[in-house]
Parts: C-alpha cells; sequence; structure tokens
C-alpha cells in the first residue's frame, strides 16, 4: 500500500475525527502537508500547473496494526493524470483512453465540431444574410409606401373639405391599401422561399445540438451512477443517489474529485481508521476566487458537504455562545441594536440563535430589514411594524441609507481610493463570494486608510462579503481583514469589520438620523 505513508512522531493522535468543515489543522496534518509539499518538490515537471494554483489534502490514519500514516491527494487531475503514484487515486478512473467515458467524449467533441463547422459555413452564412437584408429591405419599402400613404390621405383630406369626396379619391385610397398588402404578400413569399432554402441546414443543427445534449447528459448520469462512494460502515451510494434528494436534484460537475472524498474513499478501500483531515492550497490564487499559498481550507460545500455527510460521522465544532444583541435606540416602529460578533443576524441552517430569533421573544413583530454577516458586529437597525418596514426597505433599494465600517487588516495600509470589483455567488462552495466580470452584479466600496492597518469602509453597494473580498482580492487591496475564516490568511480570534456608522430617515416623522457604535477592537 504505497499510498500510505508513515508518520514517525511522538505527537499526540486526536481523539476524534475532525469536521472537515470547521476545523483547526491538527499537528499531525501540519507534519503530513510538510510531506506533501517535499513530495512536490521531488517532482519539477508538475511545478508550473501547480504555481498556477491547486489544492491539497492530507488525511491521518491508523491501519490495522495501529501503525500512524498519512494519505495525500489532490483536487481533479496533474497534468491530465489523476492516479500519480504516492497520492490516493481518483474514486472512480473513467479516463482510460479506450474507457467508454473518452469515446463518448470524442463523439460529443465530433457533435460540436460538426456544429461549429456548420454555423460558419459560408453557405450558412451568406443564408443568414440574405434573409437579414431582407426583412431590411421589406421593412425600408413598407414603411415608404405607408409614408406616401398617409400624405395621400392627408391631400385628399384636404381636397375632401374644400371639393367633397370623389370616386377617384375612393379608387386611390382602396388601390393603396391593396398594394400595401401586395408589397408584404411579395416580401413574405421571398423572404419564406430563403428561409426554405436555410431549413436543412437548422434542420440539422438542431438535430446535432439535441443529440448533443441527450449523449451529455447520459454521460453525466453514467458518470455519477459510477462514483460508488464507501462510508465508515461499509455501505455504498452513487453521488446520483446521493444527490437525488438535494434541490439541485443532480452532482455538480467535477463532484467527487475534490481531496476530501478521495482520501476517505481509500481509507474505507483499504480498512484504514481517519483521525484527522486537512486540505490546503498551493500556488497563486485563481482570478475569481480567493486562496492564499499554504493557507488551510474547508471541505466545499456545494460538492463536498452532500458526499462527505454520507461518508462521515460528523459532529458540529460549532459553539453556540450565549451572545444577545443590545438596543441602543427603540421606537414604536424600529429599533436600532447593536451586533456582538458571532451572532446571527436571521436564523441560518442550524439551530444556533440569531437577532431576529431572540427579538421575537421580546416584541410581538420583528421584520428584518437588513442583516449582518454572523462573523461581524454593528450597528443595525429592525423594523417593529410592517409599515416602518417597507420605508426603511425602500430607503436600503434607493442606497440613502448611509453605512460606515472600520476594519483592521493583515497588513499596514495608506492612501484612499474606491474599489469596483463585480461579485457573485460561488455556486460550488456558498457561502464564499467570488469576482466575475462577466456575471457579478457591481459592488462598489470606499476606503481610507486611518492608521497602521485600521480602515474605514463605505459600501455604495450591499452585495454578500463584498468589503471582506474587496479587501482581499488581489485586484482590490489584496490585504485581507484580520481574522477572515474564509478569504484571509491569518487566523485571529475574531474577523475584525465592525458596522460603525448606520444613518437613515426615521419611518415615521422623515427626520435623518444617525447612530454610531464605537468598534470594540
Amino acid at each position: 500500500m504505497t499510498e500510505f505513508h508513515l508518520l514517525h512522531t511522538s505527537l499526540p493522535r486526536p481523539e476524534r475525527m475532525n469536521n472537515p468543515f470547521h476545523y483547526e489543522p491538527h499537528p499531525l496534518c501540519l507534519e503530513a502537508a510538510d510531506e506533501v509539499r517535499k513530495h512536490l518538490c521531488e517532482h519539477p515537471e508538475w511545478s508550473d500547473e501547480i504555481q498556477a494554483g491547486k489544492m491539497f489534502g492530507v488525511l491521518v490514519c491508523e491501519d490495522e496494526k495501529g501503525q500512524l500514516g498519512f494519505l495525500a491527494a489532490y483536487s481533479g487531475q496533474i497534468g491530465g493524470c489523476e492516479d500519480w503514484p504516492w497520492f490516493v487515486p481518483a474514486v472512480f478512473d473513467y479516463l482510460q483512453p479506450d474507457g467508454y467515458f473518452k469515446q463518448e467524449e470524442a463523439r460529443i467533441t465530433a457533435i460540436n465540431h460538426r456544429v461549429k463547422t456548420l454555423e460558419h459555413s459560408a453557405e450558412w452564412q451568406t443564408l443568414l444574410n440574405d434573409i437579414a437584408s431582407k426583412h431590411q429591405q421589406a421593412s425600408a419599402e413598407i414603411e415608404a409606401y405607408k409614408i406616401m400613404m398617409q400624405q395621400s390621405k392627408a391631400r385628399r383630406d384636404a381636397q375632401r373639405t374644400s371639393d367633397g369626396e370623389t370616386e377617384e379619391m375612393i379608387r386611390e385610397s382602396q388601390f393603396q391599401k391593396a398594394e400595401l398588402r401586395r408589397i408584404k404578400k411579395r416580401w413574405s413569399e421571398l423572404i419564406t422561399k430563403t428561409e426554405a432554402l436555410l431549413q436543412p441546414l437548422n434542420d440539422e443543427l438542431l438535430q446535432l445540438k439535441q443529440e448533443r445534449k441527450q449523449r451529455s447528459d447520459a454521460l453525466q448520469h453514467w458518470l455519477f451512477d459510477h462514483f460508488l462512494m464507501l462510508n465508515n460502515k461499509g455501505q455504498t451510494r452513487s453521488l446520483t443517489d446521493i444527490f437525488s434528494t438535494l434541490p439541485q436534484g443532480v452532482p455538480p460537475s467535477g463532484s467527487g474529485e475534490c481531496c476530501a472524498p478521495k482520501l476517505l474513499q481509500y481509507a474505507y478501500k483499504h480498512h484504514l481508521r481517519p483521525l484527522s483531515m486537512a486540505e490546503f492550497w498551493q500556488g497563486n490564487s485563481p482570478k475569481m476566487e480567493i486562496r492564499h499559498h499554504n493557507h488551510y481550507y474547508p471541505a466545499c460545500r456545494g460538492k463536498c458537504k452532500p458526499i462527505l455527510e454520507w461518508m462521515l460521522p460528523m459532529e458540529s465544532n460549532e459553539i453556540h455562545k450565549s451572545l444577545e444583541p443590545k438596543v441602543i435606540h427603540e421606537t414604536s416602529s424600529f429599533l436600532v441594536i447593536y451586533k456582538p460578533a458571532g451572532l446571527l443576524s436571521v436564523p441560518g441552517l442550524t439551530d444556533s440563535p440569531s437577532v431576529e430569533s431572540i427579538l421575537k421573544t421580546q416584541y410581538p413583530e420583528v421584520y428584518m430589514v437588513h442583516r449582518l454577516d454572523m462573523d461581524t458586529s454593528g450597528v443595525m437597525v429592525v423594523a417593529l411594524t410592517q409599515e416602518a418596514y417597507h420605508h426603511l426597505q425602500q430607503q436600503f433599494l434607493e442606497r440613502t441609507v448611509q453605512k460606515e465600517y472600520v476594519a483592521l487588516l493583515e497588513n499596514e495600509i495608506i492612501g484612499s481610493g474606491n474599489i469596483k470589483l463585480p461579485l457573485r455567488p460561488d455556486l460550488t462552495d456558498r457561502p464564499r463570494q467570488v469576482v466575475d466580470s462577466e456575471y457579478g452584479k457591481p459592488a462598489y466600496t470606499e476606503y481610507q486608510a486611518l492608521g497602521d492597518s485600521r480602515i474605514r469602509l463605505i459600501p455604495h453597494t450591499g452585495r454578500t462579503h463584498q468589503l471582506r473580498v474587496h479587501c482581499a482580492h488581489h485586484l482590490g487591496l489584496n490585504n485581507p481583514i484580520k481574522g477572515d475564516p474564509l478569504y484571509g490568511r491569518e487566523k485571529a480570534n475574531r474577523l475584525y469589520l465592525h458596522a460603525e456608522l448606520l444613518s437613515f430617515y426615521d419611518p415615521e416623522t422623515g427626520e435623518r438620523l444617525s447612530f454610531h457604535y464605537q468598534a470594540p477592537f
């Protein structure tokens, strides 16, 4: 079993397997990760690909003799290969050159080539251009004739006023209406005739695209049916089955190819007892995501969470702290409160307390107008009536609400400026956000350095994690907020981000109100 690497160490073994979604890397995992880095240095042929960015993982295990060791994995492929020696292999090797997947993939590629050839053929382009040209000519001629008819009608109306209506005027009107119908019919027949020449090509394209979709869907289904995931009881389920009861219904592309499921699959298959797992990034950050070299990350939620919930019994590492919102201003229609870091704004997927759930035990009606991230502290406004809720919500929509945050960054910051980076959710790893110039929503932040690593942040849009991503991303400040568990490099006792100022119009009096709460750092 060359993939199981013994660890000769006096470090204590963990008492139980960690939760891959909430963990601090165990010292044994850190030691194993160092061994992975040493191994990578022995393969300079991989250096360019790894420098571009790659996730690696380690799983510390015991074998049946009680010997301590570790397994190592990489996400996806390296050099087009997913079964390099020393690392655990893929859960299902579908990349064999003569295998079904590659053969079917070649057929789909051939269809793509035929579609591209047809859509770029001279015949196709000539017919499309001819149809477009005929539509333009028809519109121009019909519009010109309608203008002439309007002018003729105006002349007849003037003549009718002075001389009365004549037979000639009636015949002219009837002729022009009939002629307009003839013009429309002539152009319709010409266009239909040209479209008929295009129809065989359209039919072939439609058939090819339908076949491509059917083959692609069938291939994905076949692939996920063959990813048979083991759990700690020796039971198996296919990825198709695991995802079938979830809202999306089907596994995301790449499911089963991340480090965590590969490591657990190999451990169970070879009767190894998992003790601790960690995943870490090597190389540059992707353009859209935020990843830091040598930084440890939780398993992704979109692809891995359903799989790991099947493979691994997990206990949450989250601690429900006794946190309470503090009311700093109260009227009959709204509250202004201070939310401490670590308290949810609204209920989440767990039974953790939230600002909303706590206030609902104290007030008959509570309406959450906006929210702060759980890890962010600061000022919030909460409506106590539906009228106030709609009034305040409209202010947020119209961006008349002023918000200012203070933060401590990982490094010193100087100067001031603005950041405009469009954001969207990472669909396979929520709640992470990514920078996406094509599909992201506009996000605009002003900033001003306040000395050392302290900074004022003024968001002019309200995107999820906007300030955190704008600070951390290399196209933003490239300087993460201290203690950011998603986008930062350094661990801290909290996320050092605080909503210090909130200003809005009183929903009852229209008076402009401002509320300030000093940052606790």
